[in-house]
Order: C-alpha cells, then sequence, then structure tokens
C-alpha cells in the first residue's frame, strides 16, 4: 500500500474482496464477503499468528488474551477462533464455511514448518488463496 494512502490496508483489501466477490455472487454477496474479510481483518492477532513460536514472543492483545482463554491456553484454538469471526457472514452461503477457520490454522501451522525463519508471508498469502477458493465455492 502506498505510504499516501489514509488508512490501513485491510479497509481497501476488503473492498477488494468485496468487488471480486461481487463479480461472483452479485452485490449482496460481494458486500458481505467485504464485511466478512474487514471484521476478521481488523482486529489484532499478532501474537497468536506466532503459534507460540515467536521469540521472543510478541505480547497478547486483550482481544488475544480472551480467546486464550477461552481455548484453555491452547494457540491454535484461539487462533481459530479468532478467524471463525468471519464464520457468521459466510454461513448463509453454505456450510463449507464452517471449515474456514480450520483450514486457516492449518495453514499458518504449515507456514511456520515450511519457512520457520519468516513464515507468515506464506501464511498470509496461503489465508489469501483460501479467501478466494471460498469466493469462488460459496457463490
Amino acid at each position: 500500500m502506498p505510504a499516501w494512502w489514509p488508512g490501513r490496508a485491510v479497509f481497501y483489501t476488503a473492498l477488494a474482496v468485496g468487488l471480486v466477490a461481487a463479480v461472483f455472487g452479485g452485490l449482496i454477496y460481494g458486500a458481505v464477503f467485504g464485511a466478512a474479510f474487514l471484521v476478521w481483518g481488523v482486529g489484532p492477532w499478532g501474537h497468536l499468528i506466532g503459534l507460540g513460536r515467536f521469540a521472543p514472543d510478541r505480547p497478547p492483545s486483550d482481544l488475544e488474551r480472551v480467546l486464550l482463554r477461552l481455548a484453555g491456553g491452547n494457540v491454535h484454538v484461539a487462533l481459530a477462533l479468532r478467524h471463525a469471526v468471519a464464520v457468521p457472514f459466510l454461513l448463509p452461503f453454505g456450510l463449507l464455511a464452517l471449515t474456514f477457520p480450520f483450514v486457516a490454522v492449518a495453514a499458518y501451522e504449515a507456514a511456520w514448518r515450511i519457512r520457520p525463519a519468516n513464515p507468515i508471508w506464506i501464511a498470509e498469502l496461503s489465508v489469501g488463496a483460501l479467501w478466494g477458493a471460498l469466493i469462488v465455492s460459496l457463490a
């Protein structure tokens, strides 16, 4: 994102996701996907994406602490809960939406195993492809 653009990249990305989804499923479909992506992407999760592997670890945000408590301290379950915020938006389009949190966590886990020195870009590309697959599959 150019430095001169205001705001965070997630706002522009959510708009792009919504526009792409609209091409596949119409205006309402696109609006819902854009909203799902925005709600999913806007909150903090810098601690959770580390899956306990950052050294030194990033401190958890308040939201991440709540998710970790709900998950009994299991960072994988907490990250799945974090990804699950998109599910209520996507569920009306199909039960396949229920798989999103689990596949997204699997992408982060795989990225940490594939490239432990620099995994996040792999995970983010993989989850981006997952969003694309959902757009096409649920349309």
